[in-house]
């Protein structure tokens, strides 16, 4: 069955009826986007990317009841197919039972539900293997039936199985309507029934649709047992000697064995653990077996002695996951108000009327904030300027008990502030943000102690580098530009402010306590913060309060290779500067570095990096060929401006509604790109660009007197998701429409978002081997996306690395298996391929070795047809 039976958790719900037999049907359980606590997600395809196609959401007026509502739009946006995809959920049933069903539809006039799309609520009977058995539907609701108003939908219309009717999707199949009941009933053979929610998707049409308040009544037969009162229900901060509880109970007086009670905790079967008390059919359970810093996930199973089952899940935390223990907290929408008024330890409310909280209350412009006129729901601080939203964080005991939502500032723009003055404790802490930003992207707070005239003294940053989701939230350290973690030390009364950087949504902040005789690297050289930084050396200075740092307890890995041995340390016990003088320049990097104190105190910094150098070949991705081939001989920045361009010749592309020209006159659309600004524009105040609404199957042109040698090639590059970029020559009919290409590589990058650009290697498709790209004078490439969402800035060819003179294989037989030796060199990568046969067939990867001036030997196992191995050295780089 494609789904656990689902169990009655008796979350808060909308207008649920004695016997609706729908967990959360009104979507009040959790918020953000998640699968709504109680449903099942469906959708065949999986949709690709990382972004599902809804959200529990919280909007003010919009709820049919209560405060959410069940958000859905189109999951594939496909040119050829449509698709169904939704929400379901299933219970135990048996033949005879009678059921009714419905629900409210609602679609927004600014987001309208495409013209052909359309979505229906269903009820369907399934026997003890899955089969259907029975199909009952609502009518359709489409933009048709009208915007900004809730629609009933009953589940009347009975279908004929025998008559399948398909919808486009390939995956889907419904079944054409012959009539219409006022009830639905079990047929013979019945063991389940399936509420469901379903939503057609016609090719790529936009738009969302809303649902709220779901019945499915059970009005005869014997009912399902309930799962209820679930503790902790996805939370944090769970205090582990509260244990786990819950009630299981029969609505129709059912016995309900005690043995057929389950408890499963994180894999292991705790079912004879479980301590069980009440009546025949109405019990309460608990589970003490928990232990601290610890991650659960439960699942709950229940039988009745009818055979009918119920089951439920919860995941929890117990004090303290993912930080040290919590000295004082304070939520992010408790910023002060009244010009610097503030609540040393405010009340947790959610309607005006408490004095103590800060529900309602007004902050003034300048002073207690800075808004930029963000939009946005205002729920927590209605007249406020800056917008409060629900959470959709996983819930905390002290909420759950004051019955107060949780909030988050959303949207926090960058450069908008708040103001949190407290009588704090006194002492010397660790400062953690709980926040989220959306998948792959990366986002900043900053921390800093505003004076008695207002000045404010940074003191850190809470930094992501790539978001889990909106409402995946993260405890993340507050850290020095360098990494270090920043001890704060407080005492008594002070304000502290926390400005936007940019995409991070926070939750709450909390002092913890922490250690404050680590290390602290400073003065990091490269610093990652940007490219093009071009040396070739690494250094940084360590320090350490009340403690030594000896050299050997200074440890480098750069790139994967452990140089420490080449480090030249200077300066005193406690204070150390750290140089490595053998990096390669041009090429990317990661230095890892690990140092401990005489304290046996440790911290471990990653640094990510490149030492490119801007005299590289660079192509812009918006300069590609005009007029039928022509090209700019002696390049300058924005060269190409106003330039027109001729399709099939200098570039291919399928226009894409909403697209813009702010740089060519035609040919690919392109934007500004808010990329690092390299000093070729800076000299001369250019615009920097980069390609936009750049689908599959687009091209473009790029003919140059280019660079002559053996380069690597990398692709300055933002995106959404996976996408990939091919690179091709133009071998003949260059400047025609008869154009014939060979191909040279591919970049395959991850982005995180438009503007978030990140340098991807150009590869051999074949083996993922780094690509060496050979030019001599005049050619025409061609950068082609057949996957993905990407906007590419430039292209850069890089000088390959100097190989050692004469590679050297050679290979032994040893203990039943083949040993491959070669000597390599620093700052050069090495690749072991193989295949089996020596003039057919692709080269593999057999494994790669970070090149550090000894001889390496490498293992493979024999085959009965004999192998062939190659080996290849590339310039050390991190895609």
């Amino acid at each position: 069955m494609a789904a656990a039976l689902a169990a009655a958790l008796a979350l808060a719900a909308g207008p649920a009826r004695a016997n609706n037999l729908l967990v959360n049907p009104g979507f009040e359980g959790d918020s953000g986007h998640v699968v709504a606590s109680g449903w099942t997600y469906f959708s065949d395809p999986a949709p690709p990317g990382y972004f599902g196609d809804y959200w529990v959401e919280t909007r003010a007026g919009i709820p049919h009841s209560g405060a959410q509502y069940w958000k859905q739009w189109g999951a594939l946006y496909n040119a050829t197919n449509n698709n169904v995809a939704g929400i379901y959920q299933e219970f135990s049933s048996a033949s005879g039972s009678i059921y009714e069903a419905n629900g409210w539809i609602y679609t927004s006039s600014s987001d309208l539900l495409g013209a052909d799309c359309s979505v229906w609520l269903e009820v369907s009977f399934l026997d003890a293997s899955g089969k259907l058995l029975a199909l009952y539907k609502s009518d359709d609701f489409s933009a048709s039936t009208g915007a900004d108003t809730w629609f009933p939908y009953q589940v009347t219309n009975a279908c004929d199985l025998s008559r399948p009717v398909s919808v486009g999707d390939p995956y889907f199949t419904t079944y054409a309507v012959t009539g219409t009941v006022s009830q639905l009933v079990a047929p013979p053979g019945t063991a389940t029934i399936r509420y469901r929610f379903d939503y057609l998707q016609v090719t790529n049409e936009g738009g969302s649709c809303y649902l709220d308040d779901t019945v499915l009544d059970q009005v005869s037969g014997t009912l399902p047992p309930v799962i209820s009162d679930v503790s902790p229900l996805n939370m944090i901060f769970v205090n582990p000697n509260d244990g786990l509880t819950f009630d299981a109970t029969s609505p129709s007086g059912t016995d309900i064995e005690n043995t057929n009670i389950g408890l499963v905790v994180n894999g292991q079967d705790v079912s004879s653990k479980l301590q069980i008390s009440g009546s025949s059919s109405d019990k309460t359970v608990s589970y003490l077996g928990l232990q601290s810093n610890s991650t659960y996930t439960a699942s709950i199973t229940v039988t009745d002695a009818f055979g009918f089952t119920a089951s439920a899940n919860t995941y929890f935390e117990t004090t303290w996951v993912g930080t040290p223990p919590v000295v004082y907290l304070w939520e992010a929408e408790d910023f002060d108000f009244d010009n610097g008024m503030h609540i040393d330890n405010p009340d947790l409310c959610n309607a005006p009327g408490d004095p103590n909280c800060y529900f309602g209350k007004v902050g003034v412009e300048g002073v207690d904030e800075h808004s930029l006129g963000s939009g946005g729901d205002h729920l927590y601080r209605p007249d406020d300027a800056i917008p409060t939203h629900v959470a959709g964080d996983y819930l905390r005991p002290n909420l759950v008990a004051a019955g107060r939502l949780d909030y988050r500032i959303d949207p926090f723009q960058s450069e908008e502030w708040l103001n949190y003055t407290r009588d704090w404790t006194n002492g010397t802490f660790w400062v953690i943000a709980r926040v989220a930003t959306g998948e792959g992207l990366s986002g900043s707070l900053t921390l800093s102690e505003v004076g008695a005239d207002g000045t404010a003294t940074n003191l850190g940053a809470f930094s992501v580098a790539s978001g889990l989701g909106w409402t995946t939230f993260e405890n993340v350290l507050l850290r020095d530009s360098d990494g270090n973690i920043v001890p704060v030390t407080l005492n008594g009364k002070a304000t502290l402010r926390v400005t936007s950087g940019g995409n991070l949504l926070p939750n709450f902040f909390a002092l913890v306590a922490g250690q404050i005789d680590l290390p602290v690297v400073k003065n990091m050289y490269p610093t990652g913060s940007h490219p093009f930084e071009y040396t070739n050396a690494f250094s940084f200075d360590v320090s350490s309060l009340g403690a030594t740092i000896a050299p050997q307890a200074i440890r480098v890995s750069m790139d994967g290779v452990d140089v420490s041995s080449s480090l030249a340390i200077s300066g005193s016990d406690s204070n150390r500067n750290v140089l490595y003088p053998a990096l390669q320049p041009n090429a990317l990097h990661t230095a890892i570095i690990d140092v401990t104190n005489s304290l046996t105190h440790g911290v471990s910094l990653t640094n990510h990096f490149d030492t490119f150098s801007q005299t590289n070949y660079m192509v812009e991705a918006e300069d590609f060929d005009y007029d039928g081939g022509r090209y700019v001989t002696n390049w300058f920045p924005d060269a190409y401006l106003g330039f027109g361009a001729t399709t099939n010749i200098d570039f291919q592309h399928t226009p894409i509604a909403g697209e813009q020209f702010p740089y060519r006159a035609n040919g690919i659309p392109e934007e500004i790109a808010y990329d690092y600004l390299r000093q070729a524009f800076v000299d001369v105040g250019a615009t920097d660009y980069h390609l936009a609404w750049f689908g599959p199957g687009d091209w473009a042109n790029y003919t140059r007197g280019y660079p002559t040698g053996s380069f690597l090639a990398y692709i300055r590059s933002a995106g959404f998701g996976a996408y990939t970029m091919n690179l091709d020559e133009v071998t003949s009919g260059a400047g025609t429409v008869s154009e014939v290409t060979t191909p040279l590589g591919a970049w395959n990058g991850l982005g995180r978002d438009n503007q978030t650009h990140a340098w991807v290697l150009l590869t051999d498709p074949t083996n993922g081997a780094p690509a060496v790209v050979k030019l001599d004078g005049q050619a025409t490439l061609r950068l082609s996306t057949p996957t993905g969402d990407c906007y590419p800035n430039y292209f850069m060819f890089v000088p390959a690395a100097t190989l050692p003179s004469g590679l050297r294989l050679s290979a032994a037989f040893s203990s039943g298996n083949i040993l491959l030796s070669f000597p390599t060199q620093s700052g050069l990568s090495y690749q072991v391929l193989y295949r089996n046969n020596l003039t057919t067939g692709s080269w593999q990867t057999l494994t790669t070795v970070p090149g550090d001036g000894t001889t390496h030997t490498v293992t493979d196992a024999p085959t009965t047809s004999g192998r062939f191995y190659r080996l290849q050295a590339q310039q050390v780089s991190v895609p």
